[in-house]
């Protein structure tokens, strides 16, 4: 997935530019921060997330929930659809 909305500040290319700002030219956390206008929490997240997967972390990720605790029981939901009818 890789639509960020409208008011991103980064996408999957100022992620790279961020790591490879802190990874290979060895820039303060905090001046990258500065730089992209973002808080040192995001840049040390995209770090991490660049640590953990390579250049696949840094693409956009869905914000859809694993799971869903209390949703209606799919034979709930078939019956109610078949009452309606």
């Amino acid at each position: 997935m890789n639509n960020p909305h409208k008011n991103a500040r980064t996408t999957p290319h100022i992620r790279a530019l961020i790591v490879d700002r802190a990874i290979r030219q060895q820039q303060s956390i905090k001046d990258i921060a500065h730089t992209f206008g973002i808080s040192r929490r995001t840049v040390y997240k995209w770090l991490a997330r660049y640590r953990e997967a390579g250049d696949a972390g840094l693409e956009s990720a869905s914000s859809r929930p694993h799971a869903s605790p209390r949703q209606m029981p799919k034979q709930w939901v078939e019956l109610i659809q078949k009452m309606r009818l």
